[in-house]
């Protein structure tokens, strides 16, 4: 706009900034306009203003708040009232510091009757302070429309306010705000849903974290209904949490609350016939009433409470002369407070109608004064505003014209964008497909030699258990290679339901039991439930049938621990089928259970251990019960249980059952080779003169398990758990399982190295890692991590933990030997060092001390910055570190078991290691100058030792 027709238009302005044209483009909306008019209305005009141009300031607005947390809710809302009317007059109210006394506000106002007026203010700060990014003051509003929630009994939404709460506090770390948001939870499971072992778990979260956030107003509360749920009345623990939650109360000086734990104490003593220390609390509770009345909260229902408990008091006592006395003055009470409330109401309707009224006279007197001003000055505003809006609409023309030309662009530059990441998508799902298609011919390749060689009689018994477990593990893959391809066939639109008529109680009888093995094994308790009639014969796509089944009865025995439970039920009707799993266990997180049937999911969750998993089985299932016209859906309860429901059309058929084939085996170990806690090899159970060294492997998965068991047990006694806190529960000495004479074994000593899994359930490789490196009982044991993920961040995760050495999948058995071989060694010399050094009532303990700990985090420091200098030898590397050469011989091999140049040599072959692994380099013979070696030859022969493998083989690979 030309800077001349700029002053005209600000001139305008100003001659009629009264004028109704310009009155209604102003920028605040009309329903915004209608809101705020509306609480002017409700409230009237404050008593005592903020003077003009004076804004209100953050103490004022935290007192506020703390009447409200005091129940002093007549206080809250003078005071925000006039912080109110002064940000309006100033139009700043939909500043950051004006939406927080808009939200002040609308909680004052919520617990005083004004719940329309009330919930509109509670929408617009969450919607404004959401456009802001203003997030403690979107999460203050979202718990208090959820508590608004709560109050009008609206289940979902309250969940949805919560929710939303909950994902703010993550995204943007507002850990403080976590207990108020889990006693809102504990509330919402304890009025809405009665779910006292839910409600039970967010009061235990409350009390986990109010104090160390300072919240002591929550804290108190938290211990409050933790009593009420978990504890009766005669129960220590109730006294014990009300005395606190007394204690906390009188802490922050909040008189009502302190008035309800004096209450439940006087109760407890009541329950428990001590009438004298009843008598006591109940006068406590009734002094910290009248005391909140004093305060401010003058419809405390405590005082008349108090006074009928001690009617009832007098009661058990036989005083029943002061029975009667105490009896009717609590209903006298009662009876004011009740017409305190009508009169109050009653006075604030007169009073809002007057103040309506004077502020209707006050706006026609100057309306009529300024009247006469704007007649006068229309003629010239009416010749301005033509003017500007002829220029308006010119400079608006040329504006629609280039934004219309760039939305055009952008439309077009979105369409591109679409197509193409639709075009990658297709692309990935065609990859998928084509690797899968490839790999069936190596792997029929694999699976057929093996069917031949174990048809053969010629084997021995560790063969045979050899062959068996690739048989399976081949199975398992080319069943995920059918899955891969059914979702491309689904995703083009190929796939078709192939019905067959099957006996439908036969079908799921036979193949729920196929699984009774696996449960036992785990020592879970499944049931199965066939509400079928017998010889129901109906249409069923039997394969499909049987991998949905398979899906989510695999998915409930992976995530059900040891002792659990699973219930399989399956009901026909007339018309529909209806499939039920349900699984006691941890349960999903509300947050991931909208994802859980998402293809390729895995829950990021930091406390969840990692568990593997390709994502595809859920995601199938869903994808099933769409090609039946059916349905899928997923209900968990965190710490409860998880419940899968399959429902979709059944069509009967007039077959009969003779045509009906049984399911196919799902691809499970048999009993015998999958122990479900830990097992002791043969080997281990022969007694010889020396002591084999000691192996604890924990893997999760029974053939892999088997497999390794089986390298060892020639070399070494091996001991198996199956995931992390099972191996923990054998250091500690808990039982091993059941041995080859059928008797319960226990850790008798602790074991010489670990080998361990990564992803596993429970507890994964890592939390096991963080266990041991953390506990002086177990810090020296070396520990292998053996796993399929390759990644280098999580190689550095461990490495940062301390584990000993990393060995991926899939490995080489002369390999894990060598490596185990040489950690063995080294442990060994390390103790022989330590016992010759130390006295005899020394020699057992921990093997690292804090110091020494210290000492080595420095040493390894420094070799590992400089290992490819050839300036690193024993006596460079005692005058860095101060000490003779013999000094610094005897400390290294005190700590490592290792000498100076053994050191050297380990840390520069587990470089090479790494830099052969990630290929960074095209020939070996630079590998070793990089590490410091100046003959590859010597470097290949070191390297052979070393890792039971040749430097050439990672090229090869």
């Amino acid at each position: 706009m030309p800077t001349k027709l700029a002053r005209w238009f600000v001139f305008a302005l100003i001659l009629g900034g009264h004028c109704p044209f310009f009155a209604q483009t102003a920028p605040i909306d009309s329903n915004l306009n209608n809101l705020w008019n509306s609480v002017e209305s409700l409230l009237g005009y404050p008593d005592r203003p903020f003077a003009p141009n004076k804004l209100p300031s953050d103490a004022l607005l935290d007192q506020a708040e703390a009447y409200i947390l005091a129940f002093k809710y007549d206080s809250a809302i003078l005071s925000s009232n006039r912080m109110f009317h002064a940000l309006k007059q100033q139009n700043q109210l939909d500043s950051p510091f004006g939406l927080k006394v808009q939200l002040v506000l609308a909680k004052a106002l919520e617990q005083n009757d004004a719940d329309s007026i009330s919930l509109r203010l509670l929408l617009h700060v969450k919607e404004n302070s959401q456009k802001e990014g203003l997030w403690e003051t979107y999460v203050k509003c979202g718990l208090a429309l959820a508590l608004a929630e709560e109050y009008r009994d609206h289940n979902a939404q309250c969940l949805q306010q919560l929710n939303q709460v909950k994902s703010a506090i993550d995204r943007y770390d507002l850990q403080a705000f976590y207990p108020e948001y889990a006693l809102r939870f504990c509330s919402y499971y304890r009025v809405l849903v009665h779910n006292r072992d839910s409600a039970a778990y967010y009061a235990k979260e409350v009390l986990r974290t109010a104090p160390a956030q300072n919240k002591v107003h929550e804290e108190a509360w938290g211990r409050m209904l933790l009593a009420w749920m978990l504890y009766r009345f005669e129960d220590a623990a109730f006294l014990e949490h009300h005395r606190a939650a007394a204690a906390l109360f009188l802490k922050i000086e909040n008189y009502s609350g302190l008035s309800f734990a004096y209450r439940e104490i006087s109760a407890h003593y009541s329950h428990s016939g001590d009438l004298n220390k009843a008598m006591v609390y109940n006068d406590s509770s009734r002094i910290a009433a009248e005391k909140s009345i004093l305060q401010g909260n003058k419809w405390n229902p405590e005082l008349y409470r108090s006074y009928k408990f001690r009617a009832e008091l007098f009661r058990q006592m036989g005083r029943y002369d002061s029975v009667w006395y105490y009896l009717n003055k609590s209903h006298e009470l009662e009876i004011n407070i009740v017409r305190e409330k009508e009169s109050a109401k009653v006075a604030d309707v007169d009073a809002r109608y007057l103040n309506k009224l004077k502020t209707r006279q006050i706006q026609e007197q100057s309306e009529a004064i300024t009247v006469e001003k704007r007649a006068k000055r229309m003629l010239f505003v009416v010749v301005a505003i033509v003017f500007l809006l002829a220029a308006g609409l010119a400079v608006g023309l040329v504006k629609y014209m280039n934004g219309m030309r760039i939305l055009a662009e952008k439309n077009k530059i979105i369409q591109q964008q679409s197509e193409q990441l639709k075009s990658l998508d297709e692309a990935k799902s065609r990859f998928f497909a084509n690797v899968s298609h490839e790999l069936r011919t190596p792997l029929t390749l694999l699976t057929s030699p093996i069917q031949t060689l174990l048809k053969e009689n010629h084997l021995s018994e560790k063969q045979t258990q050899l062959l068996q477990m690739a048989e399976r593990s081949g199975k398992q893959l080319s069943q995920l290679i059918n899955e891969i391809l059914d979702l491309r066939k689904l995703e083009m639109g190929k796939m078709t339901v192939v019905p067959e008529p099957t006996d439908l109680r036969t079908w799921f009888q036979a193949y729920f039991a196929q699984f009774e093995s696996l449960a036992g094994q785990n020592q879970i308790d499944y049931k199965i439930t066939l509400d079928i009639p017998a010889q129901t014969i109906a249409e069923l796509d039997r394969e499909k049938c049987r991998q949905l089944l398979f899906n989510l009865l695999s998915n409930a025995f992976k995530f059900t621990p040891n002792g659990g439970r699973i219930e399989a039920r399956v009901k026909a009707s007339e018309q529909r089928l209806q499939l039920q799993v349900a699984n006691s266990g941890p349960g999903i997180h509300p947050d991931d259970l909208p994802h859980v049937f998402d293809r390729y999911f895995q829950s990021n969750r930091p406390d969840k251990p990692v568990e593997g998993g390709t994502g595809i089985g859920l995601a199938l299932c869903r994808e099933y019960e769409q090609l039946f016209g059916g349905s899928i859906l997923v209900e968990s309860t965190p710490g409860v249980d998880t419940v899968f429901r399959v429902t979709f059309p059944l069509h009967r058929s007039g077959v009969g059952a003779e045509a009906v084939a049984l399911p196919v085996s799902p691809t499970f170990p048999p009993a015998t080779e999958a122990a479900s806690v830990t097992l002791l090899s043969g080997a281990s159970l022969v007694k010889s003169t020396a002591r084999q060294a000691r192996i604890l492997l924990v893997e999760d998965n029974p053939d892999l398990r088997e497999y390794i068991r089986l390298v060892l047990q020639d070399q070494y006694e091996v001991i198996t758990a199956e995931h992390g806190q099972a191996a923990l529960n054998l250091l500690q000495g808990g039982s091993m399982g059941r041995s080859g004479s059928g008797g319960i074994q226990k850790m008798d000593q602790a074991p010489d190295l670990i080998l361990s899994d990564l992803m596993m359930p429970v507890m994964d490789g890592y939390q096991l890692l963080e266990k041991l490196k953390s506990d002086d009982a177990t810090r020296h044991i070396p520990v292998i991590m053996l796993t399929a993920r390759a990644e280098a961040q999580d190689k550095l995760k461990a490495l940062r933990i301390g584990v000993d050495d990393y060995l991926t999948k899939p490995f080489d058995e002369e390999e894990l030997l060598a490596r185990i071989e040489n950690l063995l060694h080294n442990q060994t010399v390390r103790r022989q060092a330590i016992t010759e050094d130390l006295p005899p009532s020394e020699a057992a303990a921990p093997l690292l001390s804090q110091p020494d700990r210290e000492w080595l985090e420095t040493f390894e420091a420094y070799v590992q910055k400089h290992f490819s200098s050839d300036l690193l030898s024993v006596s460079s590397l005692a005058n860095t570190f101060a000490m003779s050469e013999s000094t610094l011989l005897r400390q290294l091999k005190r700590l490592t078991g290792l000498s100076p140049l053994q050191y050297v040599q380990e840390v520069r072959l587990n470089e090479a290691w790494r830099l052969l692994e990630t290929r960074r380099y095209n020939s070996i013979a630079q590998v070793a100058s990089r590490v410091g070696y100046e003959d590859a030859r010597t470097f290949t022969r070191s390297f052979k030792q070393r890792f039971g493998k040749l430097p050439s083989e990672f090229s090869a690979g």
